[in-house]
């Protein structure tokens, strides 16, 4: 670790930025789907997945708050994505 900055936030303060960094384009990749609809687990991407394998914790919550997946399937889940709170802008 450099001791050129302190762990305090007035020490990051005094960090400059290069210009080349400002003008370089940044993007971060995310992918937002119909799993946010029921949103559970360590790893929500992967509630397709475990919600129809016993024995998951996803599995136990889906039986437990949608019924069995043969009666609430995944499919049940797209018409609730409605992303009616998305603010791109905030």
């Amino acid at each position: 670790m450099s001791s050129q900055y302190q762990p305090t936030w007035n020490s990051l303060k005094t960090h400059h930025t290069p210009q080349w960094f400002l003008d370089a384009k940044f993007g971060i990749y995310t992918h937002w789907g119909v799993y946010s609809v029921p949103a559970r687990g360590p790893n929500a991407t992967w509630y397709p997945f475990n919600m129809y394998r016993e024995g998951e914790p996803q599995y136990e919550y889906h039986v437990k708050t949608y019924g069995h997946p043969t009666e609430f399937g995944y499919k049940d889940f797209i018409p609730m994505f409605t992303a009616e709170k998305f603010d791109p802008d905030e």
